[in-house]
């Protein structure tokens, strides 16, 4: 074997061996553990069953790698707890590569805060499994200004009784402030966004120039404002909101201005329109495809399942064609300018519930698929 060859073998065998499974218990040195940017790529940060709690603010900085990432996870019944909402419960300060899965997260201002370290962005974090719940603001965050958010994975997590303006998920800033752009939000069970101490409730929240997301799979219930919300991609690629369930929203089901692909979504029983798009931070209506939908209208006369607020020309086209389903128990069809040219076909009109569409959630979420069903169907 050539020397240059032998030299890389032992480099990624030295690399490969460095890598540790640390194991720390609530009453041990987790706090060093965790926080700061010591662990290595490929390092694996357990946390016994607890609950770990520290009146110091809690900040990551650990960066992986692609081939190496660094894991934190959670054994059952392991509890990061804030005692009290004067700091978020996790700050992650310019992590990269870092998945962070099977906690539960409760108490602090934020539940998980996501923002740069210095020049270093936090980019390619995935947070998955957690549940964050009854906190002092919006479970997670990635609105820093400034801020380019790349690569974000949220999955499967369980997220309710936020407070103050009590998002699930703030992606992005407004005014286009901070951008987040290729992520995946999927599989989320959102509820409850609707106490009496939130003053918005967004479900999953995509600021202006947010472009090239992927929102699917993810199961919305009770919320403020609208359970998905999107602005314009400032003519980057659209976002997709797909495969959603959308119960119950105290405002619009769907809140849409422009750039995005919204299909296959079931939204029922909003308290306005099932799809609203109007103009929103310098985003104009238009460039939406709005396809495959099932909506469910409440009794209310003030609901629609396609609504358009603007009074200038559109900034492309809107197409809710292929097969869009609507049943009425109130409300109206379209509330649409006349002076707009958007197109509606195959679009069937039903006068009740009488079925729902098959599921499409993984076997696991099979209980919060039922749940929902529930709530939808008592509210017929």
């Amino acid at each position: 074997m050539k020397p240059l060859r032998i030299f890389l073998l032992v480099v990624l065998l030295v690399s490969t061996a460095a890598a540790e499974r640390i194991r720390v218990t609530p009453d041990g040195n987790w706090r060093e553990r965790l926080t700061g940017n010591s662990l290595k790529p490929g390092d694996e940060l357990v946390l016994a069953p607890g609950t770990y709690s520290h009146s110091a603010k809690l900040e990551l900085s650990h960066v992986g790698t692609a081939e190496r990432p660094i894991i934190i996870r959670g054994e059952k019944g392991a509890i990061i707890k804030r005692p009290d909402a004067r700091q978020n419960t996790l700050n992650l300060a310019g992590t990269q590569y870092l998945t962070i899965r099977d906690l539960e997260i409760t108490g602090g201002s934020a539940g998980i805060r996501i923002h740069k370290a210095g020049d270093r962005p936090a980019k390619f974090v995935t947070l998955e499994g957690l549940h964050i719940h009854h906190i002092g603001g919006v479970a997670i965050t990635c609105n820093h200004a400034g801020n380019h958010y790349e690569g974000m994975r949220f999955r499967n997590n369980h997220i309710h009784h936020t407070s103050g303006h009590g998002e699930a998920f703030y992606l992005g800033g407004n005014e286009a402030s901070a951008i987040f752009f290729n992520g995946v939000v999927e599989g989320n069970y959102i509820h409850d966004l609707n106490g009496g101490k939130i003053s918005q409730g967004d479900g999953i929240e995509l600021k202006q120039g947010s472009y090239s997301n992927l929102v699917q799979r993810n199961v919305i219930v009770d919320s403020k404002y609208p359970g998905i919300i999107v602005y314009g991609t400032q003519g980057k690629a659209a976002n997709v909101i797909s495969k959603n369930w959308i119960v119950g929203s105290g405002d619009h089901g769907i809140q849409a201005a422009s750039d995005a692909v919204i299909e296959h979504n079931l939204i029922a029983f909003s308290r306005h329109d099932a799809i609203h798009s109007k103009p929103h931070q310098g985003a104009v209506p238009g460039d939406l495809l709005i396809r495959n939908n099932t909506v469910v209208l409440g009794r209310g006369g003030n609901s629609h399942f396609l609504r358009v607020s603007a009074d200038k020309a559109l900034s492309g086209s809107i197409r809710a064609t292929d097969n869009n389903v609507v049943k009425l128990h109130g409300g109206a069809l379209l509330k649409i300018p006349a002076t707009l040219d958007i197109t509606v076909e195959n679009t069937t009109v039903k006068p009740s519930l009488r079925e729902l569409p098959k599921p499409w959630f993984d076997r696991e979420h099979i209980a919060w698929q039922h749940t929902t069903r529930a709530k939808l169907l008592d509210r017929k």
